[in-house]
């Protein structure tokens, strides 16, 4: 029996009523706000500082003809930017580092959440082609949403798969949509969310996490000061698998050892992602997404807060010396506002050695009005932020100069991640998990560890998507032309034989001839097969398989296919896949191959590499029935039967010829059990066969 000290609950009660009712009382957390004349005025620093950004790193190396963009030296390039020149510009002109945004935010004007068909039609009303202006990935992007032959009449994000655009890599997407984050004060989630649905029109995977990285910088600079703290808050918006978190993490544990020598870190990046012999092939080019963010995240840091110092690392640091120092001065433009307004400082202007121009025309988009002014852009932000604010559930109060942006709660959602896997999947990973191996072989075949393109190894490796680690495929190009006799093949040799009845073949990338052509009308260098076909080794022949199907046929203009090839079921020793190979050098690329049926031949029914009246036993118990292969299904057909008795028997003649007489080796299902005891008689319980 329960007793309640009655005296004990009421004095319970009543401090929980007490506590309740202080609780009401307590004012409400205070949500996050910014006053709408400080936010226009950080719209102003930020558009400006793209703006000055962008043209730092634009002209030639002072006494030189070569550009500043794409310069790229070891340690960072020594000259003077010029700062007075820059800032003498009278109309500052739109390019690629700002035209996107200004069409993104003109259409983010007109509601919150444009839908994939609006973007696109914002594409192909202002950028006409051939792209003019627009390059890389961009480029790409647009002839993709034209109809074939030039495009394939696609829309996005499928113009940004690495599937479909060639330079899904590239830096695109991070120069492109860096700004919208500023749409939403405050909302890292919601600035990455924002920024990925317009990056995925160029651009996928790390590149894609690289742009969202910024969006997250330029929303958490609007409430937040410290550039360090800003860096690492957006870095909670990137997948850690990502080749993106990689090298953001890898400048801040390094800027953390060394703080006082930006050159120091600059090197490290060129060595470990700047350059193909330091960062296992997986430098592309001086436009790529990795180093590019690298460096900006390098600039960022080692400015230590100052606008020109930090636009000059940026500049000097190299590579893509336009696109970077914009990302950064235009983020420390966001966080110190143009004025400065709501904070100290007196914002960039104070920083800048004149006062910049207030004009810029938009020039490379063609339905959206081109000339207009500064103030104007910043006019057009304040506008869009405030839809955006209202639906993430925040709000504006107040009117005319005296309102207010009442934000939601900033919560930042885990991102998607893609580790690699542990190992390959089907009968190589079986066989090496049994303790065996699977060599591979290629008709161009290198085996350097630290390179990808040259590391055929990596085709069992079991990593099938690059899309956020960066790998390259392997390639069989030798510089040479044409290709071998029979076409390009890879195979896969096994330590005894196996049943094959599927092959996956991962295609790799193609090799453009040119950074900006159009691979559907210039002849790309290599990357693909014309055609193919799986061949398996049967008593040291080569035979072709029966049956083969395709899952999805060879495209000349789809990248990185994933095809599956299934066959009837068969046994050898190895198995190639074999085409020739297209492109004006001939070469292929391939990313992984794998080889899927049982480890053993018909017969073996625990794939334990022998026949044995345990084998025997267990389609004897099972014939007649559904079964799978340990049941003695061993032409996959769902039943045990008498073809699979045919096949066993086949394997046993195989292993031991002459044992049977000639004839009868699929015989019909009334004498099937009686076959079966004969071969019973002939499958010793203590001598089992074992097969090579």
């Amino acid at each position: 029996m329960i007793r309640h000290d009655w005296r004990r609950v009421a004095i319970a009660c009543a401090a929980a009523l007490a506590a309740t009712l202080f609780a009401a009382a307590r004012p409400a957390a205070a949500r996050p706000q910014i006053p709408a004349n400080v936010y226009l005025d950080k719209a102003l620093g930020m558009w400006f500082g793209e703006l000055i950004g962008n043209y730092a790193g634009k002209g030639c190396v002072p006494g030189t003809t070569t550009n500043r963009e794409g310069y790229v030296v070891r340690g960072g390039a020594y000259f003077d930017i010029g700062w007075n020149n820059i800032l003498a510009t009278t109309t500052w002109v739109g390019d690629d580092d700002t035209c996107f945004e200004y069409m993104y935010v003109s259409l983010l004007g007109q509601g919150p959440s444009p839908t994939a068909g609006q973007i696109r039609q914002a594409w192909v009303d202002n950028i006409p082609t051939p792209a003019g202006l627009v390059y890389i990935a961009n480029r790409q992007a647009r002839w993709l949403m034209d109809p074939p032959p030039t495009g394939k009449s696609l829309s996005p994000p499928e113009t940004g798969f690495f599937r479909n655009n060639m330079h899904a890599a590239a830096i695109d997407a991070q120069i492109t949509t860096e700004s919208l984050g500023s749409l939403v004060p405050g909302l890292r989630q919601r600035a990455a969310d924002l920024s990925g649905t317009f990056a995925g029109v160029s651009n996928e995977g790390f590149s894609v996490h690289a742009a969202q990285f910024y969006a997250a910088m330029y929303a958490d600079a609007a409430m937040q000061s410290d550039v360090p703290t800003v860096i690492n808050d957006a870095l909670a918006v990137v997948p850690r698998s990502s080749r993106t978190y990689e090298v953001i993490s890898a400048v801040q544990a390094f800027h953390q050892a060394n703080p006082a020598d930006w050159r120091a870190c600059q090197t490290m990046l060129y060595d470990n992602y700047g350059s193909t012999a330091g960062s296992n092939g997986r430098y592309l080019v001086w436009v790529e997404s990795t180093v590019n963010v690298g460096l900006t995240t390098m600039a960022l840091l080692y400015g230590n807060g100052s606008f020109q110092q930090t636009v000059d690392i940026a500049v000097l640091g190299g590579y893509d010396a336009d696109c970077n120092p914009a990302t950064a001065a235009g983020l420390l433009g966001m966080i110190k506002g143009y004025q400065g307004l709501g904070g100290s400082g007196g914002g960039i202007l104070a920083e800048l050695p004149a006062t910049p121009s207030g004009a810029y025309d938009v020039q490379c988009l063609t339905s959206i009005g081109t000339a207009t002014t500064t103030s104007q852009v910043a006019q057009l932000f304040a506008a869009a932020a405030e839809m955006q604010i209202v639906a993430a559930g925040g709000s504006v109060v107040g009117t005319g100069d005296q309102r207010v942006y009442v934000l939601p709660d900033d919560v930042v959602a885990a991102p998607p991640e893609r580790p690699n896997p542990a190992g390959p999947a089907g009968l190589v990973g079986q066989v090496q998990a049994a303790g065996m191996t699977v060599s591979v072989s290629a008709s161009m075949a290198r085996y350097i560890p630290a390179q990808d393109r040259n590391n055929l190894a990596a085709i069992i490796d079991g990593i099938t998507d690059v899309s956020y680690n960066g790998h390259r495929p392997y390639w069989t190009n030798d510089g040479d032309n044409p290709q071998p006799a029979g076409g390009d093949w890879y195979q896969l040799t096994f330590p005894r034989d196996m049943t094959f009845n599927k092959v996956v073949y991962y295609e790799g990338d193609i090799v453009y001839s040119g950074i900006n052509a159009n691979p559907r009308q210039t002849m790309p260098y290599g990357g693909f097969f014309k055609d193919l076909t799986v061949e398996v080794l049967r008593d040291a022949k080569w035979q072709a398989v029966s049956g083969l199907t395709f899952s999805e046929p060879l495209d000349p203009n789809a990248y990185y296919q994933t095809i599956a090839m299934t066959f009837e079921p068969i046994a050898a020793s190895a198995v190639r896949i074999r085409g020739d190979a297209g492109g004006s050098q001939q070469f292929t690329t391939i990313v992984e191959l794998e080889a899927y049926g049982r480890m053993g031949v018909a017969g073996d029914c625990n794939e334990d590499g022998q026949l044995d009246h345990g084998d025997l036993v267990s389609l004897t118990s099972h014939f007649g029935q559904q079964g799978n292969w340990a049941d003695g299904d061993f032409n996959f057909d769902g039943v045990v039967d008498a073809a699979d008795y045919a096949a066993m028997k086949r394997s046993w003649l195989d292993a031991q010829p002459g044992t049977f007489q000639a004839g009868g080796l699929a015989p019909e299902p009334a004498s099937a059990l009686f076959l079966l005891g004969g071969l019973a008689r002939l499958l010793p319980r203590r001598r089992p066969i074992v097969l090579k």
